[in-house]
């Protein structure tokens, strides 16, 4: 879990590790790379993103409202795949309790 403009993100150290590099290279003077993802994305208290709206009323790029459709997509399909490893595991321990059972 990492903190990002205020809110709880449920992501890994590379996609955090390439969020610090997106904001690295949008740094100048007078200006800070996070700025970019202010307001951007709203997450619940899960780390998982709900809602992404680009703002309308100072600078984004289109390179962090990609991040965060990214980053959006990849929470999905790892709450996909967790959900498909639990299935998996319960039919494993159903048919290991079938073929233990003697037949009649």
């Amino acid at each position: 879990m990492r903190i990002i403009d205020n809110q709880k993100f449920d992501i890994t150290d590379r996609e955090y590790d390439e969020y610090i590099k997106i904001c690295r290279s949008y740094d100048r003077p007078s200006f800070r790379g996070e700025e970019l993802f202010r307001g951007l994305i709203q997450t619940d208290n899960n780390g998982q993103i709900i809602y992404i709206k680009p703002p309308s009323d100072r600078y984004t790029s289109f390179e962090a409202i990609s991040f965060a459709f990214y980053l959006l997509n990849t929470q999905g399909l790892r709450a996909m795949q967790k959900q498909v490893d639990t299935m998996l595991k319960e039919v494993r321990e159903q048919v290991k309790a079938i073929l233990e059972k003697p037949s009649t």
